[in-house]
This record gives C-alpha cells, structure tokens and sequence, in this order.
C-alpha cells in the first residue's frame, strides 16, 4: 500500500534498485526521493520545452556531443568531461563554457548520450 498522497507506479528492478541506493544515501524514503526527481525532471522538461525543437544531435563520440542548434543557426559543440565522484560534466563551446545552457541540458537528457558514457 503506497503511502498517504503517493500513487503506485511500476519501474524495472534495474531501476529501482538505482533509486533506492541513492535513497538511502540522501536518507530519503525510496518514495519521496523518486517523487522529487520526477519533479525535478518535469520541471526542467518545462523549462527546456522552447528550444528542444531548435536542438538536434548530429554525431556523438568518446568526449564531445555535435548538437544542431536551428535557433542560433550553428553546430554546437559540447564536451563531456569526468568530474568528482565518477560522474560526468557537459560543457558548451558556444556559452563559454559554461556547464549549464540548453545545449548541456539537452546532450545530457539523450538517452544515446547516456548509454555511450555509460561504456
């Protein structure tokens, strides 16, 4: 039975095992922890919903995302680099470098991306 105000919803093991983990290291319930990363995705979701369909991915490769930016009409590039605790950064050549733009948002939220630092 969830608990008062949540609702059920059904993820893989691999998956929540993942959550759970992280969970626990926040010291947070498996359950409110998941509900915030959902809020945190949708509300950035929200945010970035202008310019996704300005930004296409046109190649990836060991370090660097090549994104199509339509609005700005340019090609991108943003560099995957390690930062602390085995975890990878996104930085934007056209922003200065900066870690945070919609180019690093949107290379960090592909699922190809994903997988490909992953190995």
């Amino acid at each position: 039975m969830p608990e008062r105000g949540f609702r059920t919803i059904t993820v893989t093991e691999q998956l929540y095992q993942q959550v759970s983990e992280r969970a626990k290291k926040e010291n947070k319930k498996t359950a409110t922890y998941a509900s915030e990363i959902l809020e945190t995705m949708l509300y950035v979701e929200d945010k970035f919903r202008n310019y996704v369909p300005f930004l296409e991915l046109v190649s990836l490769n060991d370090n660097e995302v090549i994104i199509r930016d339509s609005k700005n009409d340019r090609i991108v590039g943003v560099k995957a680099k390690a930062a602390d605790g085995g975890k990878v950064k996104f930085y934007c050549e056209m922003d200065d470098n900066t870690d945070y733009c919609p180019h690093t948002a949107f290379a960090a939220a592909l699922p190809q991306v994903r997988n490909a630092l992953k190995h």
